[in-house]
């Protein structure tokens, strides 16, 4: 299965009989049948025609629109028969399934964003400690704190995790926020329309989630799933991309006057890509670790296997500018010091 990424104004997704074809500045670059097609991108200044539009809801295709600094902007609404919402109804009525749930991903995260933060700690970055420092607090404080609390701690994480990797880019490679940003936003988006087009397969309602709440918009459930993935399919490719990108994204001096040829955010695509194709772990790729992952909470739904979250075991080597320096990541079972234990995902 192919995505398609509508990434350059202007660019227009058109559609003939059962084929999408995507025509940059009235020249047409590919054609690609609706029925190899996974997901579709739409970015600031690309067009989706009345017919693509058709074909890829009667395929029940995801649909993603970003806006210029490619945050979420919108996506097509597909009326897909939610299979398993009786059971997902009945474990929202759960607390005591909803809490575990939500401990499990908020520690698998926490654990996750610590071995990255690590890996970067050597090097001088005032923010990376207080980072580490933080989380290391929160993770002492989960086994006590309710659902509402675990979001606060989450949320306050967020406020010092990616600034700290925002600087020590900055320190270290002379990396523009600004440019970093639009890396993180565009991986994030990308994570949650996978996920997404798993949730839909799997007969999962996107809208039922525990940790993240609804606002009509954000898909709980989808980011509650892909949430201890962001770590290495998001942070983890967004912090590399900027790394061997540096000389475009800054000269050394700050003034980002670098040279590149092409867009970076195409080459994104590809390190995007690439990853997702990456052997994680029992000869899984990335891809099939995250349907795997889903396919499971679909079966804690429907018995009394807690949710287990995917946990990385990390062996890194520091990570250094302007080339980055990584072993590989690998899903693992992980003893964390609170009494449960988080292990890896069955992927049988």
């Amino acid at each position: 299965m192919t995505a398609i990424y509508l990434m350059r104004s202007p660019t227009i997704l058109k559609a003939k009989r059962q084929v999408f074809e995507l025509w940059h500045q009235e020249r047409l670059e590919y054609r690609i049948q609706a029925k190899l097609t996974s997901h579709i991108v739409v970015c600031h200044g690309c067009e989706l025609s009345g017919e693509a539009t058709a074909l890829a809801l009667s395929y029940q295709l995801p649909v993603l629109f970003l806006d210029a600094d490619y945050r979420y902007l919108g996506r097509l609404h597909l009326e897909s028969p939610a299979q398993y919402l009786p059971q997902q109804l009945q474990r929202a009525s759960d607390a005591e399934f909803c809490q575990s749930t939500a401990e499990r991903i908020v520690s698998a995260t926490l654990h996750n964003r610590q071995a990255l933060l690590l890996s970067l700690a050597s090097s001088c970055c005032p923010t990376v400690e207080i980072a580490l420092e933080a989380i290391a607090f929160f993770l002492d404080e989960i086994p006590n704190a309710n659902i509402e609390q675990l979001r606060r701690y989450f949320a306050t994480i967020n406020q010092v995790y990616y600034p700290a990797l925002r600087e020590w880019l900055w320190l270290n490679a002379a990396v523009e926020p600004a440019a970093v940003n639009q890396f993180f936003h565009l991986n994030q988006a990308l994570l949650e329309q996978v996920g997404l087009g798993f949730v839909l397969e799997m007969g999962l309602d996107p809208e039922l989630g525990g940790l993240h709440l609804s606002d009509g918009e954000n898909l709980p459930l989808v980011r509650d799933l892909m949430l201890e993935w962001s770590v290495v399919l998001v942070d983890r490719v967004a912090m590399r991309f900027a790394l061997s990108h540096s000389n475009f994204l800054g000269n050394g001096n700050g003034n980002g006057n670098g040279h590149h040829h092409g867009h970076p955010l195409t080459d994104l695509i590809t390190a995007w890509e690439q990853q997702l194709a990456t052997v994680a772990t029992n000869k899984k790729t990335y891809r099939q670790c995250l349907w795997h992952q889903i396919r499971h909470y679909q079966r804690c739904l429907c018995s009394d296997t807690p949710y287990r979250p995917a946990l990385l075991k990390w062996t890194p080597r520091e990570m250094s500018a302007p080339q980055p320096s990584w072993r590989g990541t690998q899903v693992s079972e992980y003893d964390n010091p609170h009494p449960w234990k988080l292990e890896s995902i069955p992927l049988s």
